[in-house]
């Protein structure tokens, strides 16, 4: 299969998002081949082949007409993140095609000859390009499984209330207030991998720092992995502390309302 040479600027935001996966492994936010990861790489991949006849195909539909000639490393389908550490093992570069009737794989995904990017690529495509379509630049998306974000998610008054929830975790300590200063936001369970839950997680990423899929983790993005992994470890610290408290058996005194907006 014939590949493509990666230069500098891909070389270096795929080490941050090798870095990112480690760090996820090790906060146990992804069990076996929990999580995934995607990173718009349209605009630094450089010069491509004029043809792309002897690297690999794959025909799949659903794939939005925008999308077309785009390309992303991403994570592979039943890959562990914890094993992104060979990011050409785990992960690959594809490239979807003109007619976006599929994609060819340009780089990595030595794991497997059937090697597939995660099955949740859709959800992740959708939020890539509605982050360049509204001039964000964000070029990272994560998905993972933060074990107390999830946890408090289950609390009866917290689960559909995201005034609520979002209180709980920003009163704890000033830096959840300001570095995640839109929160988070609560996506009713819907179906993994659907073009539903792909539809709310572009609506409320255009809102909130961080979407939580209910009974499932969270997606957030940032202009590189690193950025995106700390939304969710500084979120997800708040909703640890907050936990801890009420394990304690007090609920926490917290920041008022008007110390937070004192922050900015």
């Amino acid at each position: 299969m014939n590949i493509i040479e990666l230069n500098k600027k891909v070389e270096l935001e795929i080490a941050k998002t090798s870095e990112a996966a480690t760090y996820l492994w090790e906060r146990e936010w992804a069990e076996r081949n929990g999580g995934n990861i995607s990173l718009n790489i349209t605009d630094i991949v450089g010069e491509l082949p004029s043809s792309f006849e002897g690297f690999r195909y794959v025909q799949q539909s659903g794939f939005p007409v925008e999308s077309a000639g785009t390309v992303y490393f991403v994570s592979g389908t039943g890959e562990r993140l914890r094993e992104l550490t060979k990011p050409d093992v785990a992960g690959c570069i594809i490239r979807i095609d003109e007619k976006v009737q599929g994609f060819h794989i340009l780089w990595g995904g030595d794991n497997s000859p059937d090697f597939r990017p995660t099955s949740e690529f859709i959800s992740h495509l959708k939020i890539h390009l509605d982050k360049v379509d509204s001039g964000s630049d964000h070029r990272s998306v994560i998905h993972t499984h933060p074990i107390e974000m999830i946890c408090l998610s289950h609390k009866a008054e917290f689960h559909r209330d995201e005034e609520a929830y979002n209180f709980a975790m920003w009163q704890m300590i000033t830096e959840v207030r300001f570095f995640v200063p839109k929160g988070v936001g609560l996506i009713p369970y819907t179906m993994p991998g659907s073009e539903d839950l792909a539809d709310l997680t572009v609506e409320t990423l255009r809102k909130r720092d961080i979407a939580l899929w209910s009974k499932h983790g969270v997606v957030a993005t940032g202009k590189d992995a690193l950025e995106a992994f700390d939304f969710i470890d500084v979120a997800n610290k708040g909703v640890k502390m907050y936990l801890q408290c009420l394990t304690s058996g007090y609920e926490p005194v917290g920041l008022t309302k008007e110390e937070m907006d004192g922050l900015f």
